[in-house]
């Protein structure tokens, strides 16, 4: 063939399936890097130390969405954590610890098939001012949930009138609804103006499978100029740990400037078992965000424990450093960068 009736022939190939040839249809790379310094009173002096994933959890991910007509999509999301501390992974052994899930999804809603952000770890952030991020945020550090599930299908709805639910089954780490870690939870968000609200709950089975662990939050909020009101609550009745407490906190924000904002709250943790292992925290946070991209972000915190309750300031997903004993208070400040990708 000439290189002339090839020219042709590929030209008739391309009017003949145009679908092909513009395919709508992507693959992004994506990710956050967040590094802070701290110095923190655990009960024994201070200690300075370096850490990631202190307002956002460090991660990398592979994001893909094809439209597949009659306004209809297919999409994935295979998401990892690392440590850009020491280059490790957030969990030794797993390639996408933090989501691994491909989906469907139109007009009618999304369904997804795989590992998922739990509905509570999605809507933590209308609890408070601080983003549930942090060593400022007391729901950050005094909450007790499953983070993300895996052999999970869940179904999210389109929002109607600012009004959005979703529901989620697990089935179990092994596989089967009666299974260890099997799952169910729920979750509604509602915005209009300057009100937002938030309210998730799940059950988990235990790693035993002795016990059905149980979280559920509520969170609203209302903007007043520049200044944006938080009221917040969790309870968690985790039998297999002994674990029964509420969470409460208000805090607010205000925007300074388009770049820059404070944040103040308070949170008090009640332990219902009647052992007395309360805790209660008040912290401040300013950010600052040089582009869309790059943000700074200082907290400084309070929290102090009762009995044996043993809450540390942590992080977004950062454990934090540990209590020198078991009641110790911790306070001191954290300083961190963060770069999204």
């Amino acid at each position: 063939m000439s290189n002339r009736s090839l020219r042709v022939a590929c030209m008739l190939a391309v009017c003949a399936f145009p679908p092909l040839a513009h395919a709508d249809s992507s693959v992004t790379l994506y990710g956050i890097v967040d590094e802070f310094f701290q110095y923190v009173n655990t009960g024994n002096g201070y200690t300075a130390a370096i850490g990631s994933s202190g307002q956002w959890a460090s991660r990398f991910g592979l994001r893909g969405h094809e439209d597949i007509g009659g306004g209809n999509f297919v999409s994935f999301d295979l998401q990892n954590g690392f440590n850009p501390n020491d280059g490790t992974f957030a969990s030794p052994g797993s390639l996408f610890n933090r989501q691994a899930w491909v989906g469907v999804g139109g007009n009618w809603g999304e369904v997804h098939v795989g590992r998922q952000n739990s509905p509570i770890f999605n809507d933590q952030g209308g609890l408070d001012a601080f983003g549930a991020s942090t060593q400022a945020s007391g729901f950050s550090n005094m909450m007790t949930y499953a983070v993300r599930t895996s052999n999970t299908v869940s179904y999210t709805s389109p929002t109607l009138s600012g009004v959005q639910f979703s529901i989620y089954v697990g089935f179990g780490d092994a596989g089967g609804l009666r299974s260890a870690g099997a799952s169910y939870q729920a979750d509604i968000t509602y915005s209009h103006g300057p009100f937002s609200a938030v309210a998730a709950a799940q059950a988990v089975r235990s790693a035993d499978n002795s016990t059905l662990d149980r979280t559920a939050e509520v969170g609203a909020s209302y903007q007043i100029g520049k200044t944006t009101v938080y009221l917040g609550w969790s309870g968690a009745k985790w039998d297999d740990l002994a674990l029964d407490v509420n969470v409460y906190g208000i805090s607010a924000v205000y925007q300074l400037t388009p770049a820059q904002a404070v944040s103040l709250g308070g949170t008090l943790l009640h332990d219902e078992t009647g052992h007395g292992d309360n805790a209660r925290q008040i912290a401040a946070l300013y950010t600052y965000s040089f582009s869309k991209r790059t943000s700074l972000y200082g907290a400084v915190s309070f929290l102090q424990n009762e009995g044996n309750a043993s809450y540390r300031l942590a992080g977004s997903a950062n454990a934090g450093l540990p209590l020198a004993y078991a009641g110790a208070d911790a306070r001191g400040f954290q300083l961190g960068m963060v770069h999204r990708f």
